[in-house]
């Protein structure tokens, strides 16, 4: 496969291209705003002599230079004549956006996609999809996605590959998830999901990998592909649909998957590579994170809550009902330490109360944070504060002080801490950013973090 010609190509043409709502105009736009050179995409539509600011070409073979990638943003029919044409131009990949073909269940749409499958391998072109919505390469500003999205800095070290456009575009949007690349790989019918894992294991500025999945369609090459990441290091988390017949039939619609393995097999081969299955995005959303900038992993499910009010501090133990949780108490020493730095009212339990005592001095509330952590029956603090969007109550910044005061006395004895919020708000994007330098995750509500958090320790 030719990845660099894919990922990282060095002209572009997007036939199809355009300036309406759509695909083709999605893709145009993404490409102008994120890429370098804007001198290395070209436009082919045979109707249009002008677009976004550019000479459009009428045909691949009009434009003047030799094309290393196009994004096919055309009907079924016309993906494979492009193929052809294309490598005369010294076409070596393409990313096919059309619908249509093996997920209707229909044999001609099958043979269709077998025929599509044939000409790229005889012409030596690498194609992602079809049914696809592209990708966006964020190390390189290269970004011919199918969706529109706020531009804005999104470079980071997770890797995502999704059977599921909408689902990539759900991740992108998402404030939390900076990425090396977010691929839509749709029907995966030459560049398939085994042959995507290596590629991200072996990136250097990818940490995780975190994947949507509709089927497995080869799962000896798939355990091939996750065997590989591990032995390389590489953290994978996951969602994957089809645990039950009413999912079954929704995944056999959308990309013409068909598994002939059960689900609890399925489960047996993550627990064997220690792969962490999420039920949802906003379960895969934190566990990314947390893989991506936590230095530290808990050890174990036992946890000290910590909470501005008592009200806090009780919903952290009521919600924890069901989950795995530990919340040891106190010994003597660190009991005694907390009573005589609380008001009289305050009692000391796990979770506890610290009441604006201790939250609104970085020094006070680092030596009591450290405190907590030398605490040998204790793995990891959660942190119950409900981060919003503008901040008028300045206990998250004493809060960030606090901990780079900690990190610097205990070093590498410094346990893992998690922000809790007891309500989903857009949050301040400034004290989320400082909080994961220092490798804190703003978790969402508690209900949430111990999902995600008892998906980590397995």
């Amino acid at each position: 496969m030719n990845y660099q010609a894919l990922f990282i190509p060095k002209t572009i043409a997007v036939i199809g291209a355009n300036e309406s709502e759509g695909f083709g105009g999605a893709a145009c736009r993404n490409l102008l705003e994120y890429i370098d050179d804007p001198e290395r995409i070209y436009f082919v539509n045979p109707k249009r002599d002008m677009l976004h600011g550019k000479k459009c070409y009428h045909s691949i073979s009009e434009v003047p230079a030799d094309v290393e990638m196009a994004v096919i943003a055309t009907n079924k029919k016309t993906v494979i004549p492009i193929l052809k044409e294309g490598s005369g131009k010294g076409l070596k990949a393409a990313v096919i956006f059309a619908s249509g073909f093996s997920e209707t269940g229909r044999e001609e749409d099958i043979e269709l996609e077998k025929e599509l499958v044939r000409t790229a391998e005889e012409l030596d072109i690498t194609i992602l999809g079809p049914n696809c919505a592209g990708f966006s390469n964020f190390r390189d500003g290269i970004n011919p996605f199918a969706f529109l999205s706020e531009k804005r800095d999104r470079k980071g070290c997770i890797g995502i590959i999704s059977q599921s456009g909408m689902i990539s575009l759900s991740l992108n949007d998402n404030q939390y998830t900076r990425f090396s690349y977010n691929i839509s790989c749709g029907n995966s019918s030459l560049l398939t999901m085994p042959d995507l894992i290596p590629f991200m294991a072996d990136d250097e500025e990818t940490r995780v990998i975190g994947l949507y999945i509709d089927g497995v369609k080869d799962l000896d090459a798939f355990e091939q592909a996750v065997a590989y990441a591990k032995e390389k290091g590489m953290r994978i988390a996951l969602i994957k649909s089809g645990s039950n017949e009413m999912t079954r039939l929704l995944t056999k619609n959308h990309t013409g998957s068909v598994e002939s393995f059960s689900d609890e097999r399925f489960n047996a081969l993550l627990k064997q590579y220690g792969i962490t299955r999420c039920r949802d995005l906003e379960e895969l959303i934190y566990t990314l994170c947390i893989f991506a900038y936590c230095e530290r992993l808990p050890k174990s499910n036992r946890v000290a809550a910590i909470t501005l009010s008592g009200g806090e501090a009780a919903l952290m133990g009521e919600t924890a009902e069901g989950f795995d949780m530990a919340f040891p108490p106190f010994d003597e020493g660190l009991t005694k330490y907390l009573e005589e730095r609380l008001p009289a009212y305050a009692h000391v339990s796990n979770p506890l109360d610290m009441t604006a005592v201790l939250s609104y001095d970085a020094e006070i509330l680092a030596d009591a944070l450290i405190h907590v952590m030398q605490q040998k029956k204790i793995d990891a603090i959660l942190f119950g504060y409900t981060l919003l969007y503008h901040i008028d109550d300045p206990c998250i910044y004493y809060l960030i002080e606090a901990l780079k005061i900690v990190q610097k006395k205990l070093g590498e004895e410094t346990k893992p801490l998690f922000l809790v919020s007891f309500m989903s708000n857009t949050r301040n994007q400034d004290a989320i950013d400082r909080l994961r330098e220092l490798g804190v995750i703003c978790l969402p509500t508690p209900y949430y973090a111990y999902r995600v958090l008892t998906g980590i320790l397995g």
